[in-house]
């Protein structure tokens, strides 16, 4: 009989097999009492990713490529339908985690109650060279009181950060059709479930580019013109907010950012 694992790691990724590499040696390294899978989802062909997971993944992960439009939501979709663990993480392929995270988040009480919980991370800044990445600088984030109703208005807490049951996550999608803001607004819906809890361990590194050497794709300026606040009001409008107070901050930033709305439509 094969023993399901705890833990399912989702990771989608694109033509980034460098930094894949670090993500899934952070999970691979990981030393944990309990299973782990990894379903890596590549949406586009690449030799470079495939040799990546042919050397890291395990008897018991999954690689795949998938056909359709390039993008995470779909890649992280396909990992959905076919995770098998009690908790579900998200892992992007330019982030990582620290050592330990697995290990001390499966003996954190909450964790043993089945409940969803958000953890403590860093953030890194680094060049992205043709080599290889350069790290400049990286700040640890105690984000105890980082997720408050207040995530309503605005993100608070990044992806990588969170462990989610997986019967939690039933019926739930990442939007395919957003241009950005997709994490926040799956979130949202999680979140009209039941909040997480947050438990004091270091898990995630979050890697950030803040110079010209970033390959992401799409601009710094598509993330804060015109654009990000038809985004917002988008997401908006698919979560209402619990609160009026919420509905008011809501409001005053949009209004802010020269789309004024009434409370009452937010």
């Amino acid at each position: 009989m094969t023993t399901l694992p705890f833990f399912s790691v989702i990771v989608p990724t694109h033509k980034r097999a460098i930094l894949l590499r670090r993500a899934l040696a952070s999970i691979k390294s990981q030393i944990c009492p309990v299973g782990c899978e990894v379903i890596v989802i590549s949406d586009a062909a690449d030799s470079a990713t495939d040799a990546v997971c042919a050397e890291l993944l395990g008897k018991t992960d999954m690689y795949l490529r998938r056909n359709g439009e390039a993008g995470p939501s779909a890649s992280r979709n396909l990992g959905l339908s076919l995770v098998k663990g009690r908790y579900v993480l998200f892992l992007d392929d330019d982030d990582a985690w620290h050592p330990g995270c697995l290990a001390q988040l499966h003996a954190q009480p909450h964790v043993q109650l089945s409940m969803p919980v958000y953890f403590n991370c860093t953030v890194a800044t680094e060049r992205r060279l043709a080599q290889g990445p350069e790290l400049v600088s990286e700040l640890e984030l105690t984000l105890q009181q980082g997720l408050t109703a207040e995530v309503y208005v605005k993100n608070q807490v990044h992806m990588s950060c969170f462990a989610f049951p997986r019967q939690l996550l039933q019926g739930l999608e990442f939007d395919p059709f957003m241009r950005a803001y997709e994490d926040w607004d799956y979130l949202l819906s999680v979140f009209d479930r039941a909040m997480p809890v947050h438990v004091p361990l270091l898990g995630s590194r979050v890697f950030e580019v803040a110079d010209e050497t970033t390959d992401r794709r799409g601009s710094s300026q598509q993330a804060t013109d015109f654009n990000a606040v038809l985004d917002y009001l988008y997401v908006y409008r698919r979560h209402p907010a619990p609160t009026p107070e919420l509905r008011q901050l809501r409001a005053a930033l949009l209004g802010g950012a020269g789309l004024p709305i009434a409370p009452s439509f937010l």
